[in-house]
């Protein structure tokens, strides 16, 4: 008889109650996956995360104050093998571009088939790499958003906030900075897209799937 899979402890990263205790549901029909934590927010995830016992991070990226993709990289700056499944209402190129390019072992809409969910964290836990195959084909960018490929990661998550309309001072809370810092980000996104305005970059954001319109 084949011995039993290791048990692989999961943190679920997702504003959501509702969205957690189905994932929930989903990962404890198979025996071998284990929801060990959860959290509501970037930084009570990161916290947790910190605290270790966590083989796979199921990670949303529209969390309330510093993002997914904030918390992605500073996991993967604490530790280099952290093994991370971003779940996400995005499907545009440039955020999954964004995840994976920050570090991330796999990557799911939130509109794929529920069973994938266990396919992928299964195959994050082992090591290996899981996309869901219709966010890999060939899709054109949207329209006027081709300059956001040349923002740097802190410059696309700062661009990202201010999208949504964050203030200056929260973003700055959020992310460990200055307002000046971030104001000075601002600037250079700006240029570097060469937009003049937040309303701008809303529009921006919303052709790219980067924020989603309220």
């Amino acid at each position: 008889m084949s011995p039993a899979p290791a048990i692989t402890r999961i943190l679920l990263i997702d504003d959501h109650a509702l969205v957690r205790a189905g994932y929930k549901y989903l990962l404890h029909c198979t025996r071998h996956l284990q929801v060990v934590a959860e959290a509501s927010t970037a930084v009570a995830g990161y916290r947790r995360f910190l605290r270790g016992g966590v083989d796979v991070t199921v990670l949303d990226l529209s969390l309330p104050g510093a993002g997914g993709l904030e918390i992605l990289r500073r996991m993967r700056c604490r530790q280099r093998d952290a093994r991370v499944l971003v779940v996400s209402m995005h499907d545009e190129p440039a955020m999954v571009e964004r995840a994976i390019g920050l570090g991330a072992a796999g990557y799911l809409c939130k509109r794929s088939n529920p069973e994938m969910l266990v396919e992928a964290v299964t195959a994050v836990a082992s090591g290996s790499t899981f996309v869901d195959p219709s966010l890999t084909r060939s899709r054109p960018r949207a329209r006027g958003t081709q300059g956001l490929e040349r923002l740097s990661e802190r410059e696309f998550e700062i661009f990202r906030q201010l999208a949504e309309g964050q203030p200056v001072e929260a973003i700055a809370r959020s992310l460990h900075l200055s307002t000046k810092t971030v104001a000075n980000y601002g600037t250079a996104i700006r240029n570097k897209l060469q937009i003049e305005n937040r309303a701008e970059m809303a529009r921006v954001a919303l052709a790219a799937g980067i924020v989603t319109p309220i």
